[in-house]
């Protein structure tokens, strides 16, 4: 039993592999970005697509026009035309995806489209070739134009579709022409595999290009999101979360805190020992403030805490956060360093709602604590750190 599901299970992982529309493993971090941006991609180019593959048709279906039995003439262009149809009123009617799954599927649905659509433009050029011979120099580049553009359209958006419909629709045609004893027919079937092996690495070069791109975007809003230093959250990370609790509606308060004595003891210790006191600092504060929501380091000494509504339990842990900075710091185990913290607080919404109304009222209240000198000790002489 175990061996069978272990099949299944190996089985759709192939074939989900297979009707992806990625040509290439995607890095999870970047797999929801890259999905909504490729269908973004996909959904623009589609209309202009659909009119150039629509036109095609009915191009070729005028170059044989009674030259073949009617159901040949009819037919291909018939369900061209008609499948670009209905994805011009899908696209018009239907409103963008909401999820990612969905998003996704229109994505994978592509490939199957485009591969179901080649196959029908590639037998068709081939039936004309086989019905009347004189008119394979007409019909051969009109199908390798809807190849071109298929590609050119679907080039950043799903290159496993891309790829997949130019290669249906080339391929009988390239078998056809090689059949030929006539030279010329044969180096036009090596012209038209060179040229679709150049559009395909073309695709698979654009895709890497995309994702390597989102990659590095992850990693600079990483970088901008958190303090590499300290590892906790950064400026931009502490307003994002802040501003959308205030676009909530809940109740939250803010904890702005600048360290004391810090400039002295990082200018008569060097700035190493420095950074070692806010990356103790950093960790004391996570073990001061458990409830916080977010814990941030804004720049230099600067720290934010962000608390979601109880303002009790806050006020328990802000306390907290006092004494342990308190603690003497014994960077290195070199010189024991005395620094203290200044804590402004705001809360809405009784300080109200606004953003920077919020944060201007706890950098004065900081700066008042600061002035007052609340909570902090003398600071003493440096001394070595016992052993």
């Amino acid at each position: 039993m175990t061996s069978g599901t272990g099949t299944t299970a190996g089985w759709r992982a192939r074939m989900a592999g297979w009707t992806s529309p990625f040509t290439a493993p995607v890095p999870e971090r970047v797999r929801a970005p890259l999905i909504r941006l490729q269908q973004q991609r996909l959904a623009a180019s589609l209309p202009l697509l659909c009119l150039a593959v629509a036109a095609s048709a009915v191009a070729m279906a005028l170059a044989v026009l009674g030259d073949l039995p009617l159901w040949q003439q009819l037919a291909p262009p018939i369900l061209i035309v008609g499948t670009c149809l209905f994805l011009l009123l899908r696209i018009r009617l239907r409103p963008p995806p909401a999820d990612l799954e969905t998003a996704y599927r229109s994505l994978r649905g592509a490939l199957f489209v485009a591969i179901g659509l080649g196959a029908v433009a590639g037998a068709w050029c081939v039936n004309a070739f086989v019905e009347m011979e004189r008119y394979y120099c007409m019909t051969a580049p009109v199908f390798i134009g809807i190849g071109a553009l298929v590609t050119a359209s679907s080039l950043i958006a799903v290159p496993r579709a891309a790829i997949a419909g130019m290669g249906a629709a080339v391929a009988p045609i390239v078998l056809k022409l090689a059949s030929y004893d006539y030279l010329g027919m044969r180096a036009m079937a090596a012209m038209m595999v060179l040229i679709t092996l150049l559009q395909a690495r073309m695709i698979l070069g654009k895709f890497r290009e995309t994702v390597s791109m989102l990659t590095a975007q992850q990693e600079l809003d990483r970088l901008a999101r958190f303090d590499a230093l300290t590892g906790l959250a950064g400026r931009r990370a502490f307003m994002d979360d802040l501003q959308a609790r205030l676009d909530a509606g809940r109740p939250v308060l803010v904890a702005l805190a600048d360290l004391d004595r810090f400039k002295q003891a990082n200018d008569l210790h060097g700035h190493k020992a420095g950074d070692a006191v806010l990356i103790a600092v950093a960790e004391r504060l996570r073990g001061a403030a458990p409830g916080a929501a977010t814990i941030a380091r804004l720049g230099g000494d600067e720290f934010a805490l962000l608390f979601d509504g109880a303002e009790e339990r806050a006020g328990a842990e802000l306390a907290a956060v006092r004494r342990a900075v308190a603690r003497p710091f014994a960077p290195g185990g070199g010189a024991s360093l005395s620094i203290g913290i200044s804590i402004g607080v705001a809360a809405s919404p009784r300080g109200g709602t606004d953003l920077a109304t919020l944060l201007h009222d706890a950098d004065l209240a900081m700066y008042a604590d600061k002035a007052a000198g609340k909570a902090r000790e003398t600071p003493a002489a440096p001394r070595r750190a016992a052993a």
